[in-house]
C-alpha cells in the first residue's frame, strides 16, 4: 500500500481553517496515489481538553467538521481527535472513506464487548488486554496505537496486524528519547517494537505547541527488520509518502541511515518552536526579559532571539550589577543585536531583594510598553531547590522545566553555532547550598549534575529516596535535596507557567500543606516488596501447616498477620491505581519516561498502572 502522513501544524479548535488545509493535503496525496492519508493526533482538537461547561458545544462542532470532511477529502484518510470522557482526554481515530466516518477505537471496543459475551471461546480476547482497532485496507492489515501501552499490547497479545499506525500523544520530553520520534530512532523504543511485533511502525507526529506541550513532528516509517523507510523533517510541515509492503522481508532498496540523536539540539528546537508559538497564541510578537549577566538570563535571551528574531527581543539590563556581570550583560545584548535598555538604579536602602523587586517592576513596565510577553529566567533546578524569591513579573518561564545542568549545556551548544554568550555569563550560575552536596563532586558542575540527577530520579522517574541512595550514595545530600523540594512546594505556586520539556512538571510532586511526614532511607529487608515477598512465601507454607503453627509462622517477620494483610491491601491499591473500574490508561505524559526490561520506554523506570481488573492484586 502507499501510505501518506500529513505532518500538519494547526491551531486547536480552529475547525474551519484546519479543515481547509486538510482538504488541500488530501488532494496532494491523491495526486501521488496514496491509499491512506494519516493526520496527526492533535490536528483538530489539540492535546488538552476543554472545560466541562464547553464540552458539549466543542464535540458538536467537532462532529460537524468531521461530517463536512467526508465530502471534501480526496482520498481515504485517518483523522484522529481527542475528546474528554469524564474529564480524561481520550483519543479516537476516525476513518473517513467512501463518504462515511468510522470511529475505529469505539467500533473495536463494541466488537470486543460482543465477543466477550459470545459463547464461542476462541473469539474472546485475554481478559487483561485492552481493545485496540484493526482494519484491512489496500492489502495491509493495520492497527492503531496512541500510547506506549498500546504498542506494548500489540506485542503481548494476539493482534494480527502487519502495519501499526502510531499516533503519538506525547509532547517532546528531554527524559524520553521516544518522544522525539524520527531523530531518535536509534535510541528509542520503536526498533524493538518493530522487531517484536513483526510489523511496520509508522510514527505520526503532531507539530506545534498545544497548551504547555510542544510537538516537533519528525514522523517516520520503520520496516519490521529495523530499516528506516522514510522520515519527515523536524519542526516543519511535510507530506511524507512511502510505499509499505507487508509481504516484504527486506532489505529496502533505499533505506535511510538513522540519525545520531542530539538530545540538546532537539530540546533547543522544541523550545524555540514552543516559545514562538506560545507568544503568538498570547497575541504578542515581542518579549521582554531582564539581562543580569548570569547563565539563565543569557541562555533565555539567546533562546528568545532564535525563536522570534532579534528585533522582537527587548532586554532590560539589571541595575547595580558588578563590573563583570554588567560587561557580560552588555556584551550579550550586543552579540545578539537585541534592543537593550539600562534599568535605572533602584533605591533599596541596602536591601538587595527590594532592589530586585524594583527591577521586576521595570521589566513589567517594559513588557507593557512593547506590547510583549515578560519572560522569567527560572529553571527547574532553581524552582525545586531555591524557589521563586521575591516579585516575579514574568508571564512565562520558557526554561522552567529544564534542569540547570541542561541550561549550562545549552549555553555551550549555542556558542558552537555563534559565540554570543560571554564566558563570564556561562560561569555565573549557582549550585544550591545544601548539606552534604559539597562531597558529591570536585567541581560546581559535577555537584550540580548530582543535584539534577536526584531531582530527575524523584520527579520524572518516581524513585523513592531509598532507591536513589542505593544507586548513587550520598544519603545526606539526597535527603537534603528532597526535603528542600517538599519545603518549597507552596512557594512554587507563585512561579510563572513553564513550557513542558519533561515527562513530569514540578507541580505534580507538590506536597500537601500541613503534611508532617516525609520518607526516609530504609534498608532492603524493611522495604515493602521484600516484606510482602517474605509473607507470600510464608503464606504458601501455611496451607501445609497445622492451625496451631500458622500463627507463629505469620509472625516470623516481626509483624502480626493482620498487619501483613493490611500492607498487602495498601500495596495492591497503590500499584493498581485504586479500586476503580476504569484502570489502566495513563494520561498523556504518564509513563513517558518509563523503561521496561528491554529498555524500550526511555531513560527511567516506569510506574505500574491499572485499576481493579488489571492491577497486580495479590491473593490478599
Amino acid at each position: 500500500m502507499r501510505l501518506g502522513i500529513a505532518q500538519l501544524g494547526s491551531l486547536a479548535g480552529d475547525f474551519a481553517a484546519t479543515a481547509d488545509r486538510m482538504s488541500a493535503y488530501s488532494r496532494r496525496a491523491a495526486d501521488q496515489g496514496v491509499d491512506l492519508l494519516v493526520f496527526p493526533m492533535n490536528v483538530l482538537s489539540g492535546a488538552a481538553g476543554v472545560p466541562y461547561v464547553d464540552r458539549e458545544g466543542f464535540l458538536l462542532d467537532l462532529a460537524e467538521t468531521l461530517s463536512g470532511l467526508t465530502e471534501r477529502l480526496a482520498c481515504p484518510c485517518l483523522v484522529p481527535a481527542t475528546a474528554d470522557v469524564d474529564g480524561t482526554p481520550t483519543p479516537e481515530a476516525m476513518l473517513v472513506i467512501d463518504g462515511d466516518v468510522r470511529p475505529l477505537r469505539l467500533s473495536a471496543f463494541l466488537e470486543d464487548a460482543v465477543a466477550a459475551d459470545s459463547a464461542v471461546p476462541d473469539r474472546r480476547r485475554a481478559a487483561s488486554s485492552r481493545t485496540l482497532p484493526e482494519m484491512e485496507l489496500a492489502g495491509a492489515r493495520l492497527g492503531i496505537a496512541c500510547s506506549y501501552d498500546d504498542l506494548d499490547d500489540y506485542d503481548e497479545y494476539d493482534y494480527d496486524v502487519n502495519v501499526i499506525l502510531y499516533l503519538s500523544t506525547y509532547g517532546f520530553s528531554m527524559d524520553d528519547a521516544s518522544s522525539a520520534l524520527g531523530p531518535a530512532l536509534a535510541d528509542s523504543r520503536f526498533l524493538a517494537d518493530a522487531r517484536a511485533t513483526g510489523a511496520w511502525i509508522c510514527g505520526v507526529g503532531s507539530l506545534g505547541c498545544y497548551d504547555a506541550e510542544t510537538f516537533t513532528g519528525s514522523s517516520f516509517v520503520l520496516a519490521p527488520w529495523g530499516e528506516v523507510a522514510a522520515q519527515a523533517p523536524a519542526l516543519e510541515e511535510a507530506l511524507l509518502v512511502c510505499d509499505v509492503d507487508p509481504a516484504s522481508e527486506g532489505p529496502l532498496p533505499h533505506a535511510l541511515t538513522p540519525e545520531v540523536f542530539d538530545r540538546g539540539a532537539a530540546a533547543w528546537g522544541a523550545l524555540t518552536l514552543g516559545l514562538g508559538q506560545t507568544c503568538s497564541q498570547l497575541g504578542a510578537s515581542d518579549v521582554a526579559l531582564l539581562a543580569d549577566g548570569r547563565l539563565g538570563s543569557s541562555v533565555l535571551a539567546a533562546l528568545a532571539t532564535d525563536a522570534l528574531g532579534p528585533t522582537h527581543v527587548h532586554a532590560l539590563i539589571a541595575p547595580d550589577l558588578g563590573p563583570v556581570a554588567l560587561t557580560a550583560a552588555r556584551d550579550l545584548c550586543r552579540n545578539l543585536r537585541v534592543d537593550a535598555r539600562e534599568c535605572p538604579s533602584a533605591p533599596g536602602e541596602g536591601d538587595p531583594l527590594l532592589r530586585a523587586d524594583m527591577a521586576q517592576a521595570h521589566l513589567a513596565a517594559l513588557a507593557r510598553e512593547v506590547g510583549g510577553v515578560a519572560l522569567s529566567s527560572h529553571d527547574k533546578t532553581g524552582l525545586a531547590l531555591e524557589g521563586p524569591c521575591g516579585l516575579d513579573a514574568g508571564d512565562l518561564a520558557p526554561l522552567g522545566d529544564v534542569y540547570r545542568s541542561d541550561v549550562l549545556a545549552f549555553a555551550h551548544m549555542r556558542n558552537t553555532v555563534s559565540p554570543v554568550i560571554p564566558s563570564a555569563a556561562r560561569m555565573a550560575y549557582d549550585v544550591p547550598d545544601l548539606p552534604g552536596l559539597a562531597a558529591c563532586g570536585h567541581s560546581c558542575e559535577t555537584r550540580l549534575e548530582f543535584a539534577d540527577y536526584v531531582l530527575t530520579s524523584y520527579v520524572e522517574w518516581e524513585l523513592p529516596v531509598s532507591d536513589i541512595v542505593e544507586a548513587r550514595g550520598h544519603e545526606e545530600a539526597v535527603c537534603a535535596i528532597l526535603a528542600r523540594v517538599r519545603a518549597l512546594s507552596w512557594a512554587r505556586r507563585a512561579a510563572p507557567p513553564a513550557l513542558m520539556m519533561s515527562s513530569k512538571l514540578l507541580d505534580e510532586v507538590r506536597s500537601p500543606l500541613g503534611l508532617a511526614w516525609s520518607d526516609r532511607v530504609r534498608p532492603h529487608e524493611e522495604r515493602l516488596e521484600a516484606t510482602l515477598a517474605a509473607f507470600d512465601r510464608e503464606g504458601r507454607d501455611e496451607k501445609r501447616q497445622a492451625p496451631a503453627a500458622q500463627a507463629a509462622t505469620a509472625r516470623q517477620g516481626g509483624l502480626p498477620q493482620d498487619a501483613y494483610e493490611l500492607l498487602g491491601l495498601l500495596r495492591d491499591v497503590s500499584l493498581g491505581g485504586g479500586l476503580s473500574l476504569g484502570g489502566g490508561e495513563p494520561g498523556p505524559q504518564a509513563g513517558a519516561s518509563g523503561q521496561d526490561a528491554s529498555g524500550r520506554h526511555g531513560f527511567g523506570p516506569s510506574r505500574p498502572g491499572g485499576g481493579l481488573w488489571n492491577g497486580p492484586f495479590s491473593e490478599n
